[in-house]
């Protein structure tokens, strides 16, 4: 269905003219750009295999049958071929009288790494290149917690981590700009639905830096749609609705399901499946053109102009050689622009309609010179993506096959079939009656023997002895195998007898199985950080006071100033956070030792350690220390004040001034 709007939608775009190019061939505000939207159309459709893979794999994790809030978990989705035609497994074990069978494996599996990343969290630090800048690179790694717990990250991390396992492929979205949902304007990041991305087709670097497309389709209300490229103005606003005149009503929807499965494979390029929402198509694009690198020898400088500001370069450099000619500077020691013509390349944005309108363009706006997405595909081996879900489905699959037929096995077997013969069939009793007594407690039939007859028997079918069992163990074991995650790193209870270092071992090795794939969203993340640290190096340009929940920054660190900030470049790595609680209860420990050395003092202790009292503590302390030093001012005025008039303070009003300065002297 969605293939063929698509085409629809393409043939009317790019190969003939219709009644909607008619009404809007007059671009009063917007311009067209039908080449750009093909490109992206092309994008969006080479990725048609790579979303029917991942949504095969969501399918064994979560299911997709639509309607059926009872499926978690599809795993007879997958279509066979049979004589009636191509039909899913699931339908073809029903056409037998029989119910599919599942025991699904997979989501435990993909828990027990979340459970694993939950339970080692990191946190990004900051490090200044310069080693004199060191407080500064604490300010701005304090900065990047703010961010994280603005838009909880970790939350975020976690579900994506589990796109990453289900599709192989994780997104996130920074960009500065306005929040509904906090009311102001700040540095945002987003997941985004991969379903919803379309990439360059060229890529082969691991790292993705040769990446030159990349793009989103967005699903919004015409209300948005005017609060975002109406840019102020009435009339562009009126041509705006006329653009997305169909969705005048906000109130129509044709998605009657709700928190339920939805196909995103089954997306439409052009058109929305809820007629309510308007189709926004995002296309960050890496472009060229020609312009001029400067180097300014006076500042040390780098910066590029445009072609037509070459003139404007010769000028300012006919009026510092001026300049530098009165001072007496000699020409080879003159500080000039130095400038040469080159062909830029950059990154260039677009909102376009479905009908190709570019809503809005322009050249990044930010610091980074990049696009707002950070993504990782992986593994990326010679371009393709193999998720992590993706190399045990088949042990899945087996397992449910091997519970199938074990049960078309039992349900055929005889179980418990009563053979009574007729000749032993008493002259005062019915079948029927033989049939009660039989199962009944303490039931007597009674009836004359006969040489020859054999006694009534009962038949129980032995159906254990079919080898499924052990290949039902087999599998379960390979399962583990594949996955590499396994029974101790999935908190099983251990077998009798296991020694507890071995299953620490055993624990440790199935988390090492876990490390390339867990690098690589490490690395996602690390890239996601850095840019948005760059966007609010960029953006934040008032003192502002981060109010961090935890973590041990200083007071000074937790005063952002753009000022300090602004030129300096950083290196961000992400590390062990000391929000877990083997890393605080390490900490604690150490302090408390340096404690009873007298290395540190009592308010050194509790400022740097993780106590639940600190907070209350300290403030105890402070309050205290502060009534002592008004005390002590006291005192010294008193003393300072007899002095002056000659006059001797008795030694008991002395005492007892000090005893009330000092609570420790009696």
């Amino acid at each position: 269905m969605g293939n063929s709007v698509n085409l629809k939608m393409y043939n009317h775009l790019f190969k003939k003219k219709g009644k909607i190019d008619s009404v809007l061939e007059e671009d009063i505000f917007f311009s067209k750009n039908n080449s750009i939207l093909l490109e992206a159309y092309n994008a969006w459709e080479s990725l048609r295999n790579f979303r029917k893979e991942a949504e095969r794999c969501s399918m064994y994790v979560y299911g997709a049958e639509r309607c059926s809030m009872n499926v978690y978990g599809d795993q007879w989705g997958d279509k066979i071929d049979t004589k009636e035609g191509t039909i899913k497994e699931s339908t073809y074990i029903k056409k037998q009288g029989k119910v599919p069978l599942k025991n699904n494996r997979v989501r435990p599996l993909v828990r027990t790494v979340l459970g694993q990343f939950s339970s080692s969290q990191t946190e990004p630090v900051c490090v200044a290149r310069d080693r004199d800048e060191q407080k500064i690179g604490e300010m701005m790694s304090a900065t990047i917690q703010y961010g994280y717990q603005k838009n909880k990250l970790w939350e975020l991390d976690r579900r994506n981590l589990e796109t990453f396992l289900i599709a192989g492929a994780a997104f996130f979205r920074t960009y500065y700009g306005w929040n509904d949902e906090y009311g102001m304007m700040d540095v945002w990041t987003d997941s985004v639905n991969y379903n919803r991305i379309f990439l360059d087709t060229h890529m082969e670097d691991y790292r993705h830096w040769d990446c030159s497309l990349i793009g989103e389709i967005h699903d919004i209300s015409l209300n948005e749609i005017l609060s975002k490229f109406a840019d102020g103005s009435k009339d562009k606003a009126l041509y705006l609705k006329n653009i997305y005149r169909s969705h005048s009503r906000e109130d129509i929807s044709n998605i009657v399901e709700n928190l339920q499965a939805r196909h995103f494979t089954e997306m439409d390029f052009f058109i929305p499946d809820d007629i309510a929402r308007c189709r926004v198509i995002e296309i960050w694009r890496k472009e060229s053109k020609e312009r001029i690198r400067v180097h300014d020898r006076l500042t040390g400088e780098w910066y590029k102009v445009e072609i037509e500001e070459e003139e404007n370069l010769k000028k300012i450099n006919q009026q510092r050689i001026q300049e530098q000619i009165e001072m007496g500077i000699l020409e080879e020691d003159m500080k000039l622009l130095e400038y040469q013509w080159f062909v830029d390349r950059y990154w260039y944005f677009r909102f376009l309609s479905p009908y190709g309108d570019i809503l809005k363009e322009g050249e990044t706006p930010y610091w980074h010179k990049s696009h707002p997405y950070s993504f990782k595909l992986y593994p990326f081996f010679n371009g393709e993506v193999h998720s992590f879900v993706s190399e045990f489905i088949d042990q899945q699959r087996y397992i449910n096959r091997l519970i199938t037929v074990q049960d078309f096995i039992m349900s055929a077997a005889a179980k418990g079939v009563l053979m009574f013969p007729e000749d032993c069939m008493p002259d005062n009793m019915t079948i029927e009656e033989i049939a009660e007594e039989w199962v009944s407690y303490n039931g007597v039939i009674l009836y004359k023997a006969k040489q020859g007859v054999p006694a009534p028997n009962q038949i129980i079918a032995n159906t254990s002895q079919t080898g499924i069992y052990d290949m039902l163990r087999i599998q379960l074991q390979l399962l583990e195998d594949v996955s590499g995650v396994s029974g101790a790193l999935q908190g099983q209870k251990p077998n009798s007898g296991t020694p507890a270092s071995l299953y620490a071992q055993q624990s440790q090795n199935s988390s090492i199985n876990l490390i390339d794939i867990m690098e690589s969203y490490r690395q996602l993340r690390e890239d996601r950080d850095t840019k948005m640290m760059k966007l609010q190096q960029q953006y934040y340009t008032d003192i502002r006071y981060l109010n961090i929940v935890g973590g041990n920054y200083s007071e000074e660190a937790k005063i952002f100033d753009p000022e300090k900030v602004r030129n300096i470049e950083f290196d961000l790595s992400l590390t062990e956070s000391t929000s877990t609680p083997s890393y605080r209860m390490l900490q604690n420990d150490i302090l408390l030792q340096l404690y009873q050395t007298g290395a540190v003092t009592v308010e050194e202790m509790l400022e740097n350690g993780a106590f639940p009292f600190a907070d209350k503590l300290l403030q105890s302390i402070k309050s205290r220390n502060q009534q002592m030093q008004e005390r002590q001012n006291q005192l010294a005025q008193l003393q300072e004040a007899t002095q002056t008039q000659g006059e001797i303070i008795p030694e008991d009003i002395m005492t007892q001034v000090r005893s009330q300065s000092n609570p420790m002297l009696k």
